[in-house]
Protein backbone atom coordinates (compact mmCIF):
# COMPACT_ATOMS: atom_id res chain seq x y z
CA UNK A 1 0.00 0.00 0.00
CA UNK A 2 2.94 2.71 0.82
CA UNK A 3 4.07 2.23 -2.72
CA UNK A 4 0.65 3.11 -4.65
CA UNK A 5 0.34 5.86 -2.41
CA UNK A 6 3.93 7.48 -3.18
CA UNK A 7 3.00 7.04 -6.95
CA UNK A 8 -0.59 8.62 -6.08
CA UNK A 9 1.44 11.35 -4.35
CA UNK A 10 3.59 11.85 -7.23
CA UNK A 11 1.23 11.15 -10.12
CA UNK A 12 -0.96 14.15 -8.16
CA UNK A 13 2.20 16.43 -8.31
CA UNK A 14 2.49 16.33 -11.77
CA UNK A 15 -1.02 16.96 -12.53
CA UNK A 16 -1.13 19.96 -10.25
CA UNK A 17 1.85 21.44 -11.98
CA UNK A 18 -0.25 20.39 -15.08
CA UNK A 19 -3.47 21.94 -14.17
CA UNK A 20 -1.88 24.95 -12.80
CA UNK A 21 -0.17 26.23 -15.80
CA UNK A 22 -2.97 24.74 -18.42
CA UNK A 23 -5.33 27.14 -16.18
CA UNK A 24 -3.25 30.04 -17.01
CA UNK A 25 -1.61 29.43 -20.43
CA UNK A 26 -4.11 32.10 -22.41
CA UNK A 27 -3.67 34.80 -20.26
CA UNK A 28 -1.30 37.73 -21.29
CA UNK A 29 1.52 39.13 -18.89
CA UNK A 30 1.43 42.05 -16.75
CA UNK A 31 5.18 42.30 -16.17
CA UNK A 32 6.54 45.56 -16.81
CA UNK A 33 5.86 46.75 -19.67
CA UNK A 34 9.67 47.49 -21.63
CA UNK A 35 11.02 44.68 -23.46
CA UNK A 36 14.69 44.67 -21.29
CA UNK A 37 17.40 45.41 -24.38
CA UNK A 38 18.51 41.28 -24.86
CA UNK A 39 18.12 39.31 -27.76
CA UNK A 40 18.44 35.16 -28.19
CA UNK A 41 20.29 34.22 -31.06
CA UNK A 42 20.89 30.25 -31.89
CA UNK A 43 24.25 29.15 -32.08
CA UNK A 44 23.36 24.80 -31.57
CA UNK A 45 20.55 22.29 -32.41
CA UNK A 46 20.81 18.90 -31.26
CA UNK A 47 17.66 16.20 -32.51
CA UNK A 48 16.45 15.00 -35.98
CA UNK A 49 12.68 14.56 -36.51
CA UNK A 50 13.88 11.07 -38.36
CA UNK A 51 17.47 9.46 -39.34
CA UNK A 52 20.16 8.66 -35.64
CA UNK A 53 17.73 7.44 -33.58
CA UNK A 54 19.81 8.52 -30.59
CA UNK A 55 18.86 11.75 -31.30
CA UNK A 56 15.39 11.35 -32.29
CA UNK A 57 13.50 13.16 -29.12
CA UNK A 58 9.58 12.01 -27.42
CA UNK A 59 9.62 14.76 -24.61
CA UNK A 60 12.39 16.67 -23.46
CA UNK A 61 11.30 17.30 -19.48
CA UNK A 62 15.57 18.51 -18.03
CA UNK A 63 18.79 19.68 -19.61
CA UNK A 64 21.88 19.95 -17.99
CA UNK A 65 26.05 20.45 -18.41
CA UNK A 66 28.60 19.57 -17.16
CA UNK A 67 32.39 21.02 -16.44
CA UNK A 68 33.34 20.68 -19.88
CA UNK A 69 30.30 21.61 -21.37
CA UNK A 70 28.92 18.42 -22.49
CA UNK A 71 25.27 18.33 -22.68
CA UNK A 72 22.72 15.61 -20.91
CA UNK A 73 19.50 15.66 -22.17
CA UNK A 74 16.10 13.31 -20.00
CA UNK A 75 13.44 12.00 -22.69
CA UNK A 76 11.05 11.40 -20.44
CA UNK A 77 9.33 9.47 -23.44
CA UNK A 78 12.02 7.21 -24.97
CA UNK A 79 13.00 7.00 -20.87
CA UNK A 80 16.47 7.65 -21.62
CA UNK A 81 19.09 9.97 -21.27
CA UNK A 82 21.40 11.41 -23.85
CA UNK A 83 24.88 12.76 -23.46
CA UNK A 84 26.71 15.19 -26.40
CA UNK A 85 29.72 17.24 -26.96
CA UNK A 86 29.75 21.14 -26.82
CA UNK A 87 29.33 20.73 -30.65
CA UNK A 88 26.17 18.68 -30.06
CA UNK A 89 27.84 15.73 -31.34
CA UNK A 90 26.42 12.13 -30.14
CA UNK A 91 28.25 10.52 -27.29
CA UNK A 92 26.11 8.41 -25.43
CA UNK A 93 22.55 6.90 -24.78
CA UNK A 94 21.92 5.94 -21.23
CA UNK A 95 18.23 3.88 -20.80
CA UNK A 96 16.65 4.22 -17.84
CA UNK A 97 14.00 1.72 -17.67
CA UNK A 98 10.82 1.45 -15.72
CA UNK A 99 10.79 -0.51 -12.57
CA UNK A 100 11.94 -0.65 -9.09
CA UNK A 101 15.47 -1.83 -9.65
CA UNK A 102 18.87 -0.42 -8.60
CA UNK A 103 19.12 0.71 -12.46
CA UNK A 104 15.05 1.65 -12.98
CA UNK A 105 12.82 4.16 -12.39
CA UNK A 106 9.43 4.55 -11.38
CA UNK A 107 9.05 8.48 -11.44
CA UNK A 108 11.51 9.33 -13.87
CA UNK A 109 11.51 13.03 -12.98
CA UNK A 110 15.14 15.28 -13.27
CA UNK A 111 18.48 15.03 -13.71
CA UNK A 112 21.29 16.86 -12.68
CA UNK A 113 24.87 16.65 -13.68
CA UNK A 114 28.07 17.40 -11.50
CA UNK A 115 31.16 19.25 -13.01
CA UNK A 116 32.89 15.94 -13.24
CA UNK A 117 30.40 14.58 -15.38
CA UNK A 118 28.47 12.60 -12.23
CA UNK A 119 25.23 11.87 -13.63
CA UNK A 120 22.04 11.64 -11.10
CA UNK A 121 18.97 10.75 -11.87
CA UNK A 122 15.55 11.26 -9.59
CA UNK A 123 13.05 9.00 -8.67
CA UNK A 124 11.24 10.59 -5.92
CA UNK A 125 12.25 8.73 -3.11
CA UNK A 126 15.71 7.08 -5.06
CA UNK A 127 18.33 8.27 -7.16
CA UNK A 128 20.27 6.75 -9.67
CA UNK A 129 24.17 7.40 -10.41
CA UNK A 130 26.45 7.54 -13.07
CA UNK A 131 29.85 7.94 -13.22
CA UNK A 132 31.56 10.22 -16.05
CA UNK A 133 31.56 7.07 -18.49
CA UNK A 134 27.95 6.95 -18.19
CA UNK A 135 28.41 3.32 -15.91
CA UNK A 136 25.85 2.88 -13.41
CA UNK A 137 27.73 3.26 -10.15
CA UNK A 138 24.70 3.51 -7.49
CA UNK A 139 21.50 4.13 -6.22
CA UNK A 140 20.56 5.66 -2.94
CA UNK A 141 17.15 5.76 -0.85
CA UNK A 142 15.59 9.13 0.23
CA UNK A 143 13.63 8.99 2.95
CA UNK A 144 11.47 11.86 2.15
CA UNK A 145 9.60 13.05 -1.15
CA UNK A 146 12.47 14.51 -3.80
CA UNK A 147 9.91 16.44 -6.65
CA UNK A 148 13.73 18.00 -8.72
CA UNK A 149 17.60 18.41 -8.17
CA UNK A 150 20.21 20.13 -9.25
CA UNK A 151 24.01 20.81 -8.98
CA UNK A 152 24.86 24.08 -8.45
CA UNK A 153 28.06 24.24 -9.75
CA UNK A 154 30.00 21.74 -7.23
CA UNK A 155 30.13 17.48 -6.96
CA UNK A 156 27.45 17.06 -4.18
CA UNK A 157 23.74 16.71 -5.49
CA UNK A 158 20.95 18.82 -4.08
CA UNK A 159 16.87 18.38 -3.50
CA UNK A 160 13.96 20.16 -3.65
CA UNK A 161 11.29 18.52 -0.77
CA UNK A 162 10.06 19.75 2.85
CA UNK A 163 11.80 17.64 5.21
CA UNK A 164 12.75 18.92 8.88
CA UNK A 165 11.33 22.40 8.53
CA UNK A 166 13.83 22.88 5.42
CA UNK A 167 13.24 22.70 1.63
CA UNK A 168 16.73 22.22 0.38
CA UNK A 169 18.64 19.42 1.05
CA UNK A 170 22.60 18.37 0.16
CA UNK A 171 23.52 14.96 -0.65
CA UNK A 172 27.10 13.32 -1.34
CA UNK A 173 27.23 11.00 -4.40
CA UNK A 174 26.84 7.78 -1.97
CA UNK A 175 23.81 9.57 -0.46
CA UNK A 176 24.98 10.69 2.55
CA UNK A 177 22.82 13.86 3.41
CA UNK A 178 25.02 16.75 4.16
CA UNK A 179 23.03 19.43 4.82
CA UNK A 180 19.58 20.83 4.55
CA UNK A 181 19.14 24.73 4.58
CA UNK A 182 16.08 26.84 3.52
CA UNK A 183 12.51 27.19 5.47
CA UNK A 184 9.34 25.98 4.50
CA UNK A 185 7.25 28.30 2.62
CA UNK A 186 4.33 29.52 4.96
CA UNK A 187 1.05 29.40 3.23
CA UNK A 188 -1.84 31.80 3.72
CA UNK A 189 -3.77 32.03 6.65
CA UNK A 190 -7.05 29.96 4.49
CA UNK A 191 -4.55 27.17 3.76
CA UNK A 192 -2.87 27.06 6.92
CA UNK A 193 -4.52 23.68 7.95
CA UNK A 194 -3.06 22.18 4.58
CA UNK A 195 0.79 23.48 5.46
CA UNK A 196 1.56 20.03 6.04
CA UNK A 197 1.34 18.95 2.41
CA UNK A 198 4.96 18.95 0.35
CA UNK A 199 3.68 21.61 -2.05
CA UNK A 200 2.55 23.71 0.41
CA UNK A 201 6.33 24.18 1.82
CA UNK A 202 8.13 24.05 -1.31
CA UNK A 203 7.73 24.46 -4.94
CA UNK A 204 8.10 21.15 -7.19
CA UNK A 205 10.58 22.50 -9.20
CA UNK A 206 13.66 24.92 -8.50
CA UNK A 207 17.04 25.66 -10.42
CA UNK A 208 20.52 25.62 -9.95
CA UNK A 209 23.17 28.50 -11.86
CA UNK A 210 26.72 26.61 -12.32
CA UNK A 211 28.09 29.80 -9.97
CA UNK A 212 26.75 28.37 -6.81
CA UNK A 213 23.40 30.12 -7.10
CA UNK A 214 20.03 28.32 -6.74
CA UNK A 215 16.89 29.80 -7.45
CA UNK A 216 13.64 28.85 -5.29
CA UNK A 217 9.76 30.43 -6.74
CA UNK A 218 7.35 30.92 -3.57
CA UNK A 219 4.39 28.61 -4.15
CA UNK A 220 2.11 31.55 -2.45
CA UNK A 221 3.50 34.35 -4.11
CA UNK A 222 6.13 35.80 -6.89
CA UNK A 223 9.13 35.63 -5.01
CA UNK A 224 12.25 34.00 -5.96
CA UNK A 225 14.98 32.85 -3.20
CA UNK A 226 18.36 33.35 -4.27
CA UNK A 227 20.81 31.05 -1.68
CA UNK A 228 24.54 31.16 -2.29
CA UNK A 229 26.21 29.02 0.24
CA UNK A 230 23.17 27.64 1.51
CA UNK A 231 22.27 31.02 2.61
CA UNK A 232 19.99 33.02 1.47
CA UNK A 233 21.48 35.93 -0.63
CA UNK A 234 18.46 38.07 -1.76
CA UNK A 235 14.70 37.54 -2.71
CA UNK A 236 13.65 38.94 -6.23
CA UNK A 237 10.38 39.80 -6.34
CA UNK A 238 8.02 39.73 -9.59
CA UNK A 239 4.67 40.94 -10.82
CA UNK A 240 2.51 38.64 -13.81
CA UNK A 241 -0.60 37.54 -14.61
CA UNK A 242 0.85 34.24 -14.97
CA UNK A 243 1.53 33.58 -11.72
CA UNK A 244 -1.15 32.26 -9.41
CA UNK A 245 -0.50 31.41 -5.97
CA UNK A 246 -1.30 27.81 -4.73
CA UNK A 247 -4.76 27.80 -4.97
CA UNK A 248 -8.18 25.31 -4.77
CA UNK A 249 -10.10 24.06 -7.75
CA UNK A 250 -12.24 21.17 -7.60
CA UNK A 251 -11.47 18.49 -5.07
CA UNK A 252 -7.52 19.53 -5.75
CA UNK A 253 -5.40 22.29 -5.75
CA UNK A 254 -3.57 24.19 -8.54
CA UNK A 255 0.01 25.39 -8.20
CA UNK A 256 2.18 27.79 -11.07
CA UNK A 257 5.83 26.11 -11.55
CA UNK A 258 8.36 27.87 -13.40
CA UNK A 259 11.91 27.25 -15.22
CA UNK A 260 14.86 30.31 -13.93
CA UNK A 261 17.58 30.32 -15.35
CA UNK A 262 20.64 32.92 -14.78
CA UNK A 263 22.95 34.35 -17.66
CA UNK A 264 25.38 36.91 -16.87
CA UNK A 265 23.17 39.33 -15.37
CA UNK A 266 20.18 38.70 -16.54
CA UNK A 267 18.16 36.00 -14.69
CA UNK A 268 15.24 34.33 -17.17
CA UNK A 269 12.00 33.15 -15.30
CA UNK A 270 9.59 30.91 -17.57
CA UNK A 271 6.72 29.89 -16.05
CA UNK A 272 5.58 26.37 -16.92
CA UNK A 273 3.00 25.51 -19.77
CA UNK A 274 2.23 22.43 -21.26
CA UNK A 275 0.50 23.12 -24.71
CA UNK A 276 3.13 23.73 -27.21
CA UNK A 277 0.96 25.82 -28.86
CA UNK A 278 0.73 28.48 -26.65
CA UNK A 279 3.00 31.79 -26.57
CA UNK A 280 5.72 31.09 -24.54
CA UNK A 281 7.63 34.75 -22.82
CA UNK A 282 9.95 34.76 -19.74
CA UNK A 283 10.05 37.91 -17.19
CA UNK A 284 13.69 39.10 -17.15
CA UNK A 285 15.60 40.20 -14.11
CA UNK A 286 18.77 42.05 -13.90
CA UNK A 287 20.87 44.27 -10.88
CA UNK A 288 17.57 42.39 -8.67
CA UNK A 289 14.40 44.29 -10.40
CA UNK A 290 12.37 43.15 -13.10
CA UNK A 291 13.48 44.66 -16.21
CA UNK A 292 10.74 43.12 -18.76
CA UNK A 293 9.16 40.02 -20.46
CA UNK A 294 10.73 38.43 -23.90
CA UNK A 295 9.31 35.72 -26.37
CA UNK A 296 10.91 32.67 -26.02
CA UNK A 297 11.59 29.57 -27.97
CA UNK A 298 11.03 26.52 -25.86
CA UNK A 299 11.77 26.02 -22.34
CA UNK A 300 14.71 27.19 -20.87
CA UNK A 301 16.56 24.84 -18.53
CA UNK A 302 20.42 25.33 -17.63
CA UNK A 303 22.73 28.18 -18.95
CA UNK A 304 26.54 27.60 -19.66
CA UNK A 305 29.56 29.38 -18.51
CA UNK A 306 29.54 31.57 -21.53
CA UNK A 307 25.64 32.71 -20.22
CA UNK A 308 24.03 30.46 -23.03
CA UNK A 309 21.06 29.68 -22.38
CA UNK A 310 19.59 25.85 -23.50
CA UNK A 311 15.67 25.48 -24.44
CA UNK A 312 13.81 22.61 -24.86
CA UNK A 313 11.65 23.31 -28.45
CA UNK A 314 8.94 21.27 -29.65
CA UNK A 315 7.98 23.03 -32.92
CA UNK A 316 8.34 20.60 -35.63
CA UNK A 317 9.96 18.09 -33.66
CA UNK A 318 11.84 18.02 -29.61
CA UNK A 319 15.18 19.03 -29.73
CA UNK A 320 17.43 21.13 -28.11
CA UNK A 321 18.62 24.82 -28.97
CA UNK A 322 21.08 26.33 -27.58
CA UNK A 323 21.01 30.28 -27.52
CA UNK A 324 23.26 33.47 -26.92
CA UNK A 325 22.34 36.10 -24.84
CA UNK A 326 23.03 39.81 -26.99
CA UNK A 327 22.45 42.90 -25.35
CA UNK A 328 21.28 45.17 -27.41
Amino acid sequence: MKKHYLGFLTGLFCLVAFLGSAALAARPSSSAAQAPSVVLKPDLTIGVEDGDENLMFGKIIRIDIDGKGNIYVLDYKFRKVVMCGPDGRHLRTIAVPAGQGPREATNLSGIAVTPGGTLFVNDTRKVIVYGPDGQFIRSFLVDFMVSSIGCPGTEDLVAIGPNGGKILHVFDQTGKLLASFGDTFTPPAELEPMKDMPMFGAPILFNCAKDGRIFVLNPHKYEISVFKDRKLELILEGRSELFKPIQKMGRGFVSTAAHIVKSGDFVFVAFQNPDPRAKKTADVFQAGKQAGTIDVPGTPYVADSQGRIFFAEEEGFPKVVRYTVVKN
